[in-house]
């Protein structure tokens, strides 16, 4: 009995323990961007592609950067007919608002801006690709401040289009407007090169606080947005995640993986892939990217400890061996999960 007594206050030390740390990191997050000002310049160009009565040369002269000087305006006239193409713009129309793009992309900006105040909004472009951008529906240019957004991408999982042109199941999940503003903030964070490059080490764990690092940005520019869709989960997925982090752990130790400079481990657990590579029997049920999962907890545990520390500074510091260290990331199996999902506000 006293055995469980003791357990029972140690358990309740740990709870309230998890409770200030969530706390402090949802503190962290909550900024005023009320007096921010942002402004939202939006074309259509799908609109004006698929309007017959405007010709190639209109569209050519009010976009001279989209259509390609290298193909005949016959083509171009024959794909504005085309019914597939005509059927997957009316699905654009039906299931991804411009108004909600709008919306979604003046919030991210305005956080941006809170912590980049000398980010400028680009001018955003929408157009259909005919879904051939599904890996990279959202484009930034910096040259030009131009943010291209294939809003066929989007549709939403298991639209019968995604499956007629056989795109995988585990990228269709993420092709739906949940996912949308992720999407566009990772867009911007690496071709803004917000976060620079460890040059002195390739370790894995420098590769994980890296990948850390950009989640830790739509953390701070998608404080509304659920977890899962910041990282491309679903719940189940990310439930997994939460329930094996002291096992996913283990793994990277037993086996001398986070320190090591090993390139497939990139492969293994950074890239985009249906599932993470342990090479046990458990690979199926685990979501891809895992050490990006990983690396993300290792940050927000390292700002937890070092709660001083601007969110600047942290991106800008680039010894992420040292920033491992003073991260003190060990997760215990019998910790609750300290990060949930919030609501997403809609």
């Amino acid at each position: 009995m006293k055995f469980i007594k003791y357990l029972t206050v140690l358990l309740a030390i740990l709870g309230c323990t998890q409770k200030n740390d969530k706390d402090t990191l949802n503190k962290r997050w909550k900024a005023d961007v009320s007096k921010v000002q942002v402004e939202i310049d939006m074309s259509d160009i799908a609109s004006d592609f698929y309007n017959l009565k405007l010709t190639v040369a209109d569209i050519r002269k009010k976009y001279p950067f989209y259509l390609s000087q290298n193909t005949p305006d016959s083509r171009f006239e024959k794909d504005r007919r085309d019914s597939t193409e005509l059927n997957i713009y009316a699905e654009i129309r039906k299931n991804v608002p411009n108004d909600k793009i709008k919306t979604e992309l003046k919030d991210l900006f305005k956080h941006i801006k809170f912590y980049y105040p000398n980010f400028k909004e680009p001018k955003v472009f929408l157009y259909s690709s005919f879904t051939s951008d599904y890996l990279n529906p959202i484009t930034y240019i910096p040259q030009n401040n131009y943010l291209l957004i294939a809003t066929d991408c989007f549709l939403g999982y298991k639209n019968k289009y995604y499956d007629m042109m056989q795109i995988d199941r585990y990228i269709q999940r993420t092709m739906s407007m949940e996912y949308f503003s992720s999407k566009a903030a990772k867009e911007l964070i690496k071709e803004m090169r917000l976060i620079p490059r460890e040059t002195d080490s390739q370790s894995f764990v420098s590769q994980m606080i890296y990948q850390g690092k950009i989640l830790i940005l739509e953390d701070a520019f998608l404080p509304e947005v659920k977890d899962c869709y910041k990282i491309g989960y679903t719940e189940d997925q990310m439930n997994w995640a939460k329930e094996n982090k002291y096992e996913i752990w283990n793994y990277f130790i037993e086996n001398g993986y986070v320190f090591s400079d090993d390139i497939s481990l990139s492969d293994r657990f950074l890239s985009l892939a249906p599932f993470s590579k342990f090479y046990t029997e458990i690979d199926s049920q685990s979501p891809g990217q895992i050490g990006c999962w990983t690396g993300w907890q290792i940050c927000r545990k390292y700002l937890i400890e070092n709660d001083k520390v601007s969110l600047q500074e942290f991106i800008k510091d680039t010894n992420h061996e040292q920033i491992f260290a003073k991260a003190k990331y060990k997760p215990n199996p019998l910790d609750d999960e300290v990060y949930e999902d919030k609501k997403v506000k809609k």
